[in-house]
Formats: C-alpha cells, structure tokens, sequence
C-alpha cells in the first residue's frame, strides 16, 4: 500500500527536523575539533579545511529552518482541508 498524501508530509517535515538536529550537532563536534586543532597548532591547511567543513555545516542550518517552516506552512494547509480518516493528532503536533 503506498503511502497517503497525509503520511508524506508528516514524513518530510520529521525528516528535515531530524537532519537539521544532526547538522546542529554536527556544528558543535566541528567547533570543537576546530578549536582542538588550533591550539594543538595544528598544520594550517588542515585547520582552514576544518574551518570549511565547519562553514558548510552552518550553512546548512538556517537552509533546514526555511524548509522546515515551509514544510510546516504546507502541513498546515494541507490539514485544513483534509477530509480524510486518517488520525492527525501527531500531524497537528508537529506544526506547533
């Protein structure tokens, strides 16, 4: 049975709120690394590849926030004019 419309967006905004989870922590092990590997004066190359790949998952942050928001407004729409059988209690939990 493929999936409802209902359990595709509840799917999509629980999948984005995860990742944006894992690029928040992802940020703070990469700071820290970052700052182990300055004051263990690290080689400088790898300190500005470090620095980068540190930049690149706090981009990702703010990138996640606007999908997220935007997933939610969708969600939001979609349940006000649902009239399916489908329990959205969880859907509706998410949205807040």
């Amino acid at each position: 049975m493929s999936p409802t419309p209902l359990q595709i967006k509840v799917k999509a905004l629980q999948r984005l709120t995860t990742e944006k989870s894992y690029y928040a922590k992802e940020v703070a092990e990469n700071t820290q690394t970052l700052e182990q590997m300055r004051a263990n004066g690290a080689d400088p190359y790898e300190v500005k590849k470090q620095s980068q790949v540190l930049d690149e998952s706090k981009r990702m942050v703010p990138e996640l926030d606007s999908k997220i928001k935007e997933h939610a407004q969708n969600l939001s729409e979609f349940l006000k004019v649902y009239n399916g059988d489908e329990d959205t209690t969880f859907a509706k939990s998410l949205i807040q």
